[in-house]
Formats: C-alpha cells, structure tokens, sequence
C-alpha cells in the first residue's frame, strides 16, 4: 500500500536525524508509559489516491527480473481467485506456482539454478536437480512455473517457493494528503527543542531523500499541550505536513500465468 510505503520512508527519514534528547520510540507505536518518551509517532490523517489522469497508469515491462515469492498451502493448495483449481497434482508430486515464465536471476531464460530458485517446505529447503528428483529434491520447469518433487509432498504444512519473473506489471499509483507527527516528552522543553529540531532539519528536505515524495510542507504547528491518558504527565505538540507521493508498484498480472482447459464446442455444417 503507498500510504504504508510513505510512513516506512519518513520513518526512516527521522530516524537518521541526530535529536536530543534522542527519541526512545520512533513510527506509528503510540507510547505506553514514560520509560518510552521522548517518543515520535508518525501517522497519517488524510489521504487521497489522485485520478487515472495523473496515476495509477501501467506499463508492461519485458526486460530484466522480477523477484517474487508464493506461498502455498498444502492442506488447500488453490488459487485464491479461482478456488476450483487445484496447484497440486493428485499424485502431491507435482506443484504448479502461481505464475509461469520463470527467468534466471539476470533475467536470461533457460535452466534454472539454485541462485534462480529456492523451495522450502515448512522452512526446510528442497534442493534443486537438472534431471528426474529423488527423495528431498525438486526440478522446475521455468515456462510452465511447474515443480516436480521425488517425494509427495504432505497433506497439511507449507510450501515457500522464491523465483524470478520475466514480465510484470509496473504501476505508478500517486497519493495525497496530510501527515501527523505527534512529539510527546516528559516536560515541555523537551517537546519545543525536538519538534523545532525536526521543523528545521526536515522542512523540504525529504524530497530530495525519500524517493516518490514530491511535495512536502507544514501544514500546522500545533501548541504544546497535555498528552492523553495514560501519560497524564507527559506533554505533546501536534505537527502536521501537506504531502503529494507516488509509488512504482510491481506486480506479476502480466506474466505467464496458469492456463486451464476451457471446454469448446464446435458446430461444423
């Protein structure tokens, strides 16, 4: 989600600020007593994903390597979007992922290596063998997406499989809004120096450091008042921030995905 992707960044943004007093509590987790102040939650109080006109648009990119991961049940080894078709073979020796047109971690298409991919079963890897497998090993089939084990593979458990895809989807989804970041600390002093602290070291300068963010600027700058309970001691100043951000998203919609068989009648006269 870009939301989730913006407070990561920020996030880290203030962490690699030098404060003082330094902060005990620093993201989204409200503090819960004074053992944790001083203390900085981020957080976000609007937001507004802008129109097909200026995001949210896609392109189909064909070159280089997409890193993805699956991650199957065995106990209903379904897709999600089609719980009718089964990934495992009745046999439980063969496992179809999600995606076909499996590439190299390079992007070349041909064989695949272990550095290509790896499968764990419940967190144990398989290894990986060119020819027929035996007990404990795996071989993969990169233009169907389609694993052959040696040994059937349990009833109930997981199945983690990482690899690489060769077409993908890229989305750049745009959002806007208003961010709050609230200072809490035990005294009022504490709360003017590292609010003013961040209002000056920040300013517009996570445009230039967090990839995506376009605009960046004060909104408010709240007084300094008592923070909510439990922390009747503790005091808080509110500051908020206007922000315009966008994302490129990922995803496998393009690649070689699952073909079933569709039934087709045809009348010949």
């Amino acid at each position: 989600m870009i939301e989730q992707a913006l407070l990561i960044g920020l996030e880290e943004v203030v962490k690699s600020l030098v404060l003082s007093p330094a902060p005990k509590l620093i993201g989204v987790v409200e503090p819960i007593d004074a053992t944790e102040l001083p203390a900085l939650v981020v957080s976000i109080e609007q937001s507004q994903r802008l129109g097909n006109g200026l995001g949210e648009r896609a392109v189909l990119v064909t070159q280089g390597a997409l890193p993805w991961q699956a991650q199957i049940n065995l106990a209903n080894p379904v897709l999600p979007a089609d719980p009718t078709f089964s990934l495992l073979s009745p046999d439980r020796l063969r496992l179809t992922l999600p995606h076909g047109g499996l590439v190299r971690v390079n992007g070349s298409s041909g064989s695949l290596g272990a550095a290509d991919i790896q499968v764990l079963l419940n967190g144990a890897p398989r290894t990986l063998v060119s020819g027929p497998p035996a007990a404990g090993e795996f071989s993969a089939d990169a233009l169907s997406g389609t694993l052959t084990f040696g040994d059937a593979l349990p009833t109930t458990g997981n199945v983690q499989a990482n690899y690489f895809l060769g077409q993908w989807e890229q989305r750049l989804v745009r959002s806007s809004g208003l961010l709050r970041l609230a200072v809490l600390a035990a005294d009022a002093a504490a709360v003017q120096g590292l609010s003013d602290t961040i209002l000056d070291r920040v300013g517009d300068a996570p445009t230039a450091v967090l990839p995506g963010l376009s605009q960046f600027g004060v909104a408010e700058i709240g007084s300094i008042g008592a923070a909510d309970a439990p922390l009747v001691n503790a005091r808080r100043r509110i500051v908020r921030f206007r922000f315009e951000f966008e994302q490129e998203i990922n995803v496998p919609d393009a690649s070689g995905g699952i073909i079933q068989r569709i039934p087709v009648q045809a009348f010949v006269d």
